[in-house]
């Protein structure tokens, strides 16, 4: 999923780039920034609520913050400007997110 979210094929850089003019325009525009924060706010929560139940069937120890994990991953998604801003090499980008997901699905008792 997180991957899906970042320029790193033609149509997702172009959605990549309609979000960003949307964002921007939302910033300007009560109307627009309310249906955004909306949408937002519920995807979010579906993340949210994944991280939850990963957490309760075992698949990530139960000592982690689902909040604080919900966060931790959609900020992985601020990787797009690095991306199109050629900041960050795309392969880069996709060994730190296989790092984070690794670290999230590691018993942190193992360790």
């Amino acid at each position: 999923m997180l991957t899906e979210m970042l320029p790193l094929h033609p149509d997702a850089r172009a959605t990549s780039r309609m979000s960003a003019a949307y964002v921007l325009e939302a910033l300007l525009d009560e109307h627009i920034h309310a249906r955004a924060r909306h949408g937002i706010t519920q995807g979010r929560a579906v993340v949210e609520q994944l991280v939850r139940r990963a957490i309760a069937e075992g698949h990530i120890p139960p000592d982690r913050d689902p909040v604080a994990e919900t966060n931790l991953l959609l900020a992985l998604t601020g990787f797009t400007t690095l991306i199109e801003l050629d900041v960050v090499d795309p392969q880069d980008t996709l060994i730190a997110i296989d790092l984070h997901l690794d670290r999230l699905f590691t018993d942190s008792s193992a360790r």
